[in-house]
């Protein structure tokens, strides 16, 4: 009876090994079948956190910017070929990185040259910086339009910021588009992040 007895205990621990062994396994499994989306799930919430922050703050710098080259004087606009920058836009372009700077957005560092369009009386600057080539600062002071209750045109200036942007989560799904043996590229995303404000000229 006792040698039974044990045989029963043997096999009912036995099996009991197997059960664990078993639900182990599969959890490692769920696990390795998760994990990927996981992570594509963390990378894309941080990369796009990061996305709506600079955007959010590209759009204030604009914002600014606009806001200060309302009220500056255009009568030192009518510089020909403009071979020099106007001081009425560089006081514009001079608030706006000041702004970014205070934002800590030093990544890119404004130029302090720029090429200059006759259309809209558009000042293009670049950025010091190597490796932000994507980097623009457009400050258009000739910009114009219609007023949608009046029909008059307005004169305003339009600041527009084109901010070079990194995502991870390109990386990521690039990585798991291999993993799973599927040919071609993710998602494509934009390699800058782009902002912009329009403000009347009142002088």
């Amino acid at each position: 009876m006792r040698v039974s007895g044990i045989r029963q205990a043997m096999r009912a621990a036995a099996k009991g090994l197997e059960l664990l062994k078993g639900s182990g396994g599969s959890q490692l499994l769920e696990v390795a079948l998760m994990l990927p989306i996981l992570l594509a799930l963390a990378t894309g919430a941080a990369d796009f956190g990061g996305a709506y922050k600079l955007q959010h703050d590209l759009n204030n710098a604009c914002r600014e910017g606009a806001r200060f080259a309302s009220s500056e004087s255009t009568a030192d606009l009518d510089c020909g070929s403009c071979n020099t920058v106007p001081q009425s836009v560089m006081a514009v372009r001079d608030v706006v990185a000041n702004y970014l700077t205070n934002d800590s957005l030093t990544a890119c560092a404004v130029s302090t040259s720029a090429t200059y369009s006759s259309t809209n009386q558009a000042w293009t600057f670049g950025s010091s910086t190597s490796g932000c080539t994507e980097f623009s600062l457009v400050i258009a002071r000739g910009y114009s339009f219609v007023n949608g209750s009046t029909g008059t045109n307005v004169m305003a200036t339009n600041v527009t910021l084109a901010w070079p942007y990194t995502w991870t989560y390109g990386k990521v799904a690039g990585f798991l588009n291999q993993n799973k043996g599927k040919k071609g590229n993710p998602p494509p995303l934009p390699a800058t992040i782009n902002s912009g404000a329009i403000m009347e000229n009142l002088s």
